[in-house]
């Protein structure tokens, strides 16, 4: 294991991956008698191999290459390589024709369909949302590629990807042989120089971030300014009181400045908490502008301000930082939810 490490010392499992301990007081149903009980994590950490697909793998993390395989009998080309023998050609005459691996394919493609767009995503995927999921024909495939689809011209929205909407191939910069490590924009977003050359990564092209103007000021917004301010500061000063928001926050730090047209303020996240300040707030991470306040009424009692961001009522200026919106939509519920539990007690 010594020899995977990249210093001595370092640790297998990153702190960060290890889940907070809980503890709570319970009562056991046969005797009634009281105990303390309490969590403990446990990990199984083994090597697995990609199998067949290993090749493919291979070829995108050190290449950048998508591969397929070509059957020498009938020619018939699949990717991605998920079989050894020609499927052709054993439903033709029962002949178990071995494929050739490692046919290069081309960089761009059509969508077979229409993918679908994922714009809550869970945990693992939550910092590529909003993201679509789709299959792509490269070349002479008979089989399709499943591929995540990307639009470098802001928020993701239905229309831009259909089926055969011709799209190139993109790669990660940091590639670790996961699907993940290549992605389809739609080809008529690519430079044109680019167009026709393999191999391009992401840090190549210009993603633009969603248009935000500075919100439109009038009296009446003026007016239920100080009523939202209150409501904000009252929300985000129940999140001491909730474990579930608390770890909804858990290692996030973020500066965010909130422009609505009835003024200004600031959310500052760290150690787990939210402070709301007034005005402007000095060189913020992320800037949300939500020209009528009482959105943010509405978000303290559980409207989604990723749904306000998709339906225009809402931007900000980092499309890829939605996963701070995310654990913003999250803490109603988590705060209900703690709340009912005390209720209950």
């Amino acid at each position: 294991m010594e020899k995977v490490m990249r210093r001595e010392g370092d640790y297998i499992i990153p702190h960060e991956a290890i889940p907070e301990v809980m503890s709570r007081i319970s009562v056991y149903a046969e005797d009634k008698s009281v105990c303390l009980e309490r969590t403990e994590p446990m990990f199984t950490t083994y090597w697995a191999s990609a199998g067949e697909l290993s090749p493919f793998f291979l070829a995108v993390m050190k290449e950048k290459k998508i591969i397929g395989s070509r059957c020498p009998k009938c020619k018939m080309v699949i990717c991605p390589p998920y079989m050894t023998r020609c499927p052709s050609c054993q439903n033709d005459d029962y002949s178990f024709v071995n494929l050739e691996t490692g046919i290069e394919m081309p960089q761009v493609g059509y969508m077979l369909g229409t993918p679908p767009i994922t714009v809550f995503a869970n945990a693992r995927f939550a910092r590529y949302a909003p993201f679509g999921r789709g299959r792509v024909i490269l070349g002479d495939s008979q089989s399709a590629l499943p591929i995540q689809v990307f639009t470098t011209t802001g928020f993701l929205k239905p229309g831009i990807f259909k089926r055969g909407t011709e799209v190139k191939i993109i790669f990660r910069k940091e590639r670790m042989g996961f699907s993940t490590d290549y992605f389809a924009v739609p080809l008529e977003e690519i430079p044109e120089k680019l167009r026709g050359k393999n191999g391009v990564e992401e840090t190549a092209l210009k993603w633009k971030t969603q248009e935000i103007a500075e919100p439109g000021v009038t009296d009446a917004y003026k007016k239920q300014f100080p009523k939202v301010l209150r409501a904000v500061t009252k929300f985000v000063g129940a999140i001491p009181k909730s474990p579930r928001a608390q770890r909804d926050l858990t290692n996030w730090t973020r500066k965010i400045q909130v422009k609505t047209g009835g003024g200004k303020f600031g959310l500052l996240l760290d150690k787990q908490r939210i402070k709301v300040v007034k005005g402007k707030v000095p060189r913020p991470d992320l800037v949300l502008v939500v020209e009528d306040p009482a959105h943010l009424s509405g978000w303290t009692n559980g409207d989604s301000l990723v749904n306000l961001i998709r339906t225009g009522g809402a931007g900000i200026s980092n499309l890829q930082d939605m996963e701070t919106i995310f654990k913003f939509d999250r803490l109603h519920r988590s705060i209900r939810r703690d709340a009912e539990e005390r209720g209950k007690k």
